[in-house]
């Protein structure tokens, strides 16, 4: 019998094994296919005019900002059995360290991370991508902002004493708010929902539990776009569809919840540029030609001797 090999698992990896407990709370598994024609439309102009590279999954977010926007009941915390609600509206979305398909210790030694985007109701999809790809950047050169002291303090821990850990962040930052400063932690790390976008890595859709010590009543699992059969006036059309996945914490919504917040996320989509107009085009100044020296031609010596 050989000896078994030992797998260098990511930090994301040993805290997932440490946390993770039979699931106990109530969370509402749901479905919504978006045509993502005007998606794309959409994304393909706001590129041109700002060389910004948004994906579906920033506009995903910015509907989820207009969701929680709608329904103030979404942003807040379960603080004891109460609800305490958050001063601002801020998206969480997950960043992984690599996209390219690897298998072996090479896959399990591939790490998650990811950012917040604070008051994200407050900016259109390029302003977000932007900040995302800034951060996204220095995460991948090991140099995340957010999670980096934290993981290194981390990633040593015998299980038993990091599940102790992680229970003591996630009730501090989250259940009550607060910053952690010598963890380089800010209150609610994880802002007010938490967007995935697995499309990236070909899936057409999944679903994903919450972390235990990640309290957002919302996870929305971004799929990748494909062209499905779909029924338009009665008869079957092919049309591109962006699937999204839902995960929503029963405490915080209830069916009649569920159905308002698909009809916002509907509407968003079906028109981003009614709530987020695109911008004009930046216009690169043209440099101006420098004046051309004119050098008056010096006399002839039989010129300057008449």
């Amino acid at each position: 019998m050989s000896n078994p090999v030992e797998i260098p698992f990511s930090v994301w990896r040993k805290i997932a094994m440490a946390s993770w407990r039979p699931r106990k709370d109530p969370m509402i598994a749901a479905t919504l296919d978006v045509d993502a024609d005007p998606i794309l439309d959409y994304i393909e102009q706001v590129r041109r005019a700002t060389g910004v590279h948004v994906t579906p999954a920033h506009l995903v977010g910015r509907a989820a900002a207009k969701v929680t926007e709608a329904l103030p009941g979404l942003n807040g915390r379960v603080v004891f059995g109460s609800f305490a609600p958050s001063p601002t509206i801020d998206g969480f979305f997950v960043v992984s360290l690599r996209t390219d398909p690897v298998a072996g210790q090479e896959a399990a030694a591939t790490d998650l991370s990811g950012s917040v985007i604070r008051e994200v109701d407050t900016k259109p999809p390029w302003v977000i991508a932007s900040e995302l790809a800034q951060r996204a950047g220095m995460i991948r050169d090991d140099r995340d902002p957010q999670f980096k002291q934290v993981k290194t303090m981390v990633q040593n821990l015998p299980p038993m004493i990091l599940r102790v850990v992680l229970d003591s962040i996630g009730l501090v930052t989250e259940t009550l708010q607060l910053p952690i400063p010598f963890m380089g932690l800010e209150a609610r790390p994880y802002g007010s929902f938490l967007v995935s976008n697995v499309g990236t890595f070909g899936l057409d859709s999944a679903f994903a539990p919450v972390p235990p010590f990640v309290h957002v009543p919302v996870l929305i699992m971004v799929g990748a776009v494909t062209d499905k059969a779909v029924a338009r006036d009665g008869q079957p059309v092919v049309r591109p569809m962006l699937p999204l996945c839902v995960g929503l914490d029963h405490r915080f919504v209830d069916g009649y919840q569920a159905a308002s917040m698909a009809r916002i996320f509907r509407e968003y989509l079906a028109d981003p540029a009614k709530f987020d107009p695109v911008p004009a085009p930046k216009r690169v100044p043209r440099r101006r030609p420098a004046p051309r020296r004119v050098t008056a031609a010096r006399p002839t010596p039989a010129a300057a001797s008449s």
